[in-house]
């Protein structure tokens, strides 16, 4: 199942934060787990689209991202099962 997972920031983004979250998002997308990520527009947070066994696996996976951990980001887990386009469920 993908789930797409809109952030919103809590607080201001450290530099060393930032690329310790650069670190395990490409990880994480060499693990073939996150399918794509980015900043939203206006940068009040991001949105990682990832695959997942259920939301409990995706919310776990998310707890390993150090803007989880340094409590700069919120996340949510909107699980989709995708059926048109160029992303495949």
């Amino acid at each position: 199942m993908l789930f797409a997972c809109p952030s919103i920031y809590k607080k201001p983004v450290e530099p060393d934060v930032l690329d310790a979250h650069r670190v395990w998002l490409k990880q994480a997308i060499a693990d073939g787990v996150i399918v794509s990520a980015g900043r939203r527009d206006p940068a009040i947070g991001g949105l990682i689209i990832l695959r997942a066994e259920n939301q409990a696996a995706a919310q776990a996976i998310l707890a390993a991202d150090p803007f989880t951990q340094q409590g700069v980001a919120d996340y949510d887990t909107l699980g989709f099962n995708p059926t048109v386009g160029d992303i495949k469920g």
